[in-house]
């Protein structure tokens, strides 16, 4: 991270300490004044301010998602690299994140059984283990009807400590 990025990043984390302490303090003392009004007053602006510091978070965690979905993806795939290993964060891998919804449930459904693949269907298919499913179809040759599923992978970055 760039040094005015890791200085704003200690700057916000510091203020947000600072933040929650005074928020303490000061639910202590409103809650020693016994006021429900003066007591849900204050509790509705802290929670606006809250949601709205989410908000930013949001962001900051879209900016983070177009890194591993997008850009970095994009790097590897440039310079054909599926893992390197990089000093001081570990093994950086760009891997696919696999999901598959049906369009016609029942249609799915009876697929999966005509398939021989029935064993996937408790009630319902879990999503994560019907995108391993399309996952190993697909990379066996075999991808999923586009008119039943709607097949996707989105590529994330993951990273382990060494």
């Amino acid at each position: 991270m760039q040094f005015d990025t890791l200085t704003s990043a200690q700057y916000v984390a510091r203020n947000l300490d600072n933040l929650l302490e005074r928020a303490q303090r000061d639910t202590q003392e409103v809650l020693s004044r016994n006021n429900i009004p003066e007591t849900v007053a204050y509790f509705a602006k802290l929670k606006a301010t809250v949601q709205e510091l989410q908000a930013r978070l949001s962001e900051m965690q879209k900016h983070i998602d177009l890194l591993s979905g997008e850009l970095i993806p994009t790097m590897f795939t440039n310079q054909d690299v599926k893992t390197i290993r990089v000093d001081d964060v570990g093994l950086v891998t760009v891997n696919d994140r696999w999901s598959c919804s049906m369009l016609k449930p029942d249609d799915g459904l009876a697929y999966l059984r005509e398939t021989q693949n029935g064993g996937l269907i408790k009630e319902t298919v879990h999503p994560q283990t019907m995108g391993a499913h399309a996952r190993s179809e697909s990379e066996a040759g075999r991808p999923l009807p586009e008119e039943i599923f709607k097949v996707s992978q989105t590529p994330y970055v993951s990273i382990r400590k060494n």
